[in-house]
């Protein structure tokens, strides 16, 4: 079972690698600079901005250092701003603008195409039950205590 539980890990890393790599030329095409979250970022701003910078860190899994630098370069292209938040001196809200919007849409029509080549062949019911099984997994790694990781015997 070890072998088995170490073979899908594999899969999963390479599966995540192949549906980053499928969409590198794009983003490089569209002006996007890769492994720093900017598709991610900006995908997720269209979905709601007037976020704070922590707020975004959040809802992309970034580190709030890695976020700063990628909203600076992000803002120098034009493609958001941060704006003072009115309930808190300290903090900024993340807002697209025009051309971030539309930098954005071409983000999510890359991410749609994608995944439409990802899921050619399985059907509704197929595409289901994997998203069972890997919110099962997220699940279970979420309840498992890595403390116990030491006294496990592995």
């Amino acid at each position: 079972m070890r072998e088995e539980r170490r073979s899908a890990s594999e899969e999963l890393f390479a599966t995540e690698r192949k549906m980053k790599d499928f969409l590198k030329p794009y983003f490089l095409e569209i002006g996007l600079t890769l492994g720093q979250g900017q598709p991610r970022i900006l995908k997720n701003l269209l979905k709601k901005d007037h976020v704070t910078q922590k707020e975004l860190a959040d809802i992309c899994h970034l580190d709030v250092t890695t976020m700063s630098r990628t909203l600076d370069k992000l803002e120098k292209r034009g493609w958001l701003c941060r704006k003072r938040d009115e309930n808190c001196r300290r903090s900024y809200r993340i807002i697209l603008t025009e051309a971030g919007r539309e930098k954005a849409r071409e983000v999510v029509k890359g991410m749609l195409f994608r995944d439409e080549a990802a899921w050619k062949g399985f059907d509704r019911q197929e595409m289901e039950t994997m998203f069972g099984y890997l919110k099962r997994i997220a699940e279970n790694l979420e309840e498992a205590d890595c403390q116990n990781l030491t006294n496990s015997g592995l």
